[in-house]
Formats: structure tokens, C-alpha cells, sequence
């Protein structure tokens, strides 16, 4: 949606070896923020993930499909306003943990391979 005229940042969750133990669908805040390296004000955006989209689903596959702000800032307010310097740019990516749960735990007397 914002292809040459805006940049985009999306969020994926990607398949991993604790999968079993996490609890799903993925429901923490998501926020990214652009540092401005002028010192002037920052661009931020978040959202809560949607509990009923494949997106946030236990992954089947390597990654499941992106989601996030593609129309994050337009291309025109980067390098003028601070944003963008010496070809850099500054992210800040937070997921929200204050609400997570506990991980599903082992049984204590699970069989050890040593």
C-alpha cells in the first residue's frame, strides 16, 4: 500500500523451537518507533494483534504472514526532518510484556538424556 511512497515497517512471528510451551494465538502490543537523531519528535505507531488472524497463530510453516503499519511516514519527511542521517535510521521495537503468561512448564519429572 505504501510501495514508493511511504516507509513501512511490519511485525512477524516466526516459528521456534518453544513453541509448544507458548501460548497462543500471539496477543501482545506491538509498537515501533523512528528515532529522530535531530532531538525533535519521534514517529510511533502500535497495534494489539488480532487474535482470529493466521498472523498471530501458532506458526505451521518457517513465518507466518506479516502485519503492521505500511504507511508508517511518508518517504518526503525522512532526511528533511531529522530522521535519516548518514543513510541511517534508529528503531525502536517494543512488545508489550506486562500482560504475558506464564510459559507452559515441564513436568519436574521429565525423562534428562545426558
Amino acid at each position: 500500500m505504501g510501495k514508493n511512497s511511504h516507509l513501512s515497517i511490519f511485525f512477524v512471528v516466526m516459528r521456534g523451537e518453544f513453541d509448544a510451551l507458548l501460548h497462543w494465538p500471539f496477543k501482545q502490543r506491538v509498537s515501533f518507533v523512528l528515532i529522530n537523531q535531530a532531538g525533535a519528535e519521534h514517529v510511533t505507531d502500535s497495534f494489539r494483534p488480532d487474535p482470529t488472524s493466521t498472523s498471530f497463530k501458532k506458526p505451521t510453516t518457517n513465518m507466518n504472514i506479516a502485519s503492521g503499519c505500511p504507511l508508517f511516514l511518508r518517504l518526503d519527511l525522512l532526511q528533511p526532518n531529522g530522521f535519516l542521517k548518514d543513510d541511517t535510521l534508529f528503531f525502536k521495537i517494543t512488545v508489550e510484556t506486562s500482560d504475558l503468561r506464564e510459559p507452559l512448564s515441564l513436568p519436574d519429572d521429565r525423562i534428562r538424556c545426558e
